[in-house]
């Protein structure tokens, strides 16, 4: 099932109705009861297709924010750990600026200064990050 919304958002994700196909699609996976293993996929999307726009915040950020505090928090920075996005870094400054432990926040911010050493990551990424930080 999960399987099958990625494909729909992938095909769909360059067209003019893209914003609403990722709400009616994060709404077939609220219904299913997919919960939070749905993100890991969701974020792997925008992994493939790192400065592709999926809204501000979008459909599937709204879903994954929903397990805020549940774990979502560190399989977001496993993603951009592993590929950058302009969308997941972005993601990943909101979760910073909602912690309020100093020990959490610097956590996720060494993953964001990570990427600016990174040979594979976009520059449009990289300078994002700086103006994130």
């Amino acid at each position: 099932m999960i399987e099958e919304i990625i494909e729909k958002l992938e095909e769909k994700l360059d067209s003019d109705d893209f914003e609403y196909v990722m709400e009616d699609c994060m709404q077939e996976l609220d219904e299913s009861g997919a919960g939070i293993t749905a993100v890991e996929p969701l974020l792997r999307l925008m992994e493939r297709h790192p400065l592709s726009d999926f809204g501000m915040p979008g459909a599937i950020v709204r879903y994954a924010e929903q397990f805020y505090g549940r774990g979502y928090e560190d399989i977001l920075a496993s993603s951009v750990d592993r590929r950058p996005a302009l969308h997941t870094v972005w993601m990943l400054n909101r979760i910073i600026n909602a912690k309020e432990e100093e020990t959490e926040k610097e956590k996720y911010e060494n993953v964001m200064i990570n990427i600016l050493e990174r040979p594979d990551v976009e520059d449009e990424i990289k300078n994002s990050v700086r103006e994130l930080l």
